[in-house]
């Protein structure tokens, strides 16, 4: 999405490289735009399994108007619904948790915005 770029800007390292698998298996590209690499964070909200809410600030590894891929201390299941802002670009929405990949301390996960973002309020 171009509003997108005019925000971040291009990126220095060129494409969003893939992520890797187990086995030497590469993930097949399903995406419809580009990520850009990010150095930007956001904070997530969600509700833990007792139903109460929870935030955590997490680095974003890259992300597009379609989705992104954070760093996150927490797991969370695919289908999981988190919401989302990031102060340094004044946005909020919503996200569908799509894969969860454990590191070593820490998991890679995959977010899909539930709609464009809307400006923060």
């Amino acid at each position: 999405m171009k509003w997108l770029r005019s925000i971040l800007g291009p990126s220095p390292r060129g494409a969003a490289p893939e992520a890797p698998l187990t086995h030497g298996a590469r993930r097949a590209e399903n995406r419809f735009n580009q990520r850009f690499h990010t150095g930007c964070r956001f904070q997530i909200t969600w509700r833990d399994k007792r139903g109460k809410s929870r935030s955590k600030n997490v680095k974003v590894i890259d992300m597009s108007g379609d989705g992104a891929l954070i760093k996150c201390g927490v797991p969370f299941y695919p289908g999981s619904i988190i919401h989302l802002q990031t102060h340094e670009l004044g946005l909020m929405g919503s996200a569908y948790v799509r894969r969860c990949d454990p590191l070593l301390f820490t998991y890679q996960i995959g977010l899909e915005f539930t709609g464009i973002l809307s400006p923060r309020i």
